[in-house]
């Protein structure tokens, strides 16, 4: 198989997990406030106003990324590792969770 083609059969493959219809719900939720932020500016509206559904898309973005790093680690990366290794799963989960709020 040439490498293009392992590239193309590799690029077709479904990656799915569990967490993914709440993620799409939620950063399609992130997407309509943005819209609405984008709108808000355009007609002027109270600054406020603006920075508070910012703030929610925000908050829909930070929460999406962090579930997706999760649902990565337990797997994609922890069903890789040795059974000696699997023990940092949690600890690295952790300090992620701490380091991305």
């Amino acid at each position: 198989m040439s490498r293009k083609a392992k590239k193309n059969s590799e690029a077709e493959k479904v990656h799915s997990h569990s967490s993914h219809p709440k993620t799409l719900a939620r950063l399609k939720i992130a997407s309509g406030h943005l819209l609405k932020v984008v709108e808000m500016v355009e007609t002027d509206k109270e600054c406020i106003d603006v920075l508070q559904q910012l703030s929610a898309v925000i908050s829909a973005l930070e929460s999406s990324r962090i579930t997706l790093l999760q649902d990565h680690f337990t797997s994609c990366v922890a069903p890789a590792l040795s059974e000696d290794s699997k023990y940092l799963i949690k600890d690295l989960e952790t300090l992620l969770q701490r380091a991305l709020k």
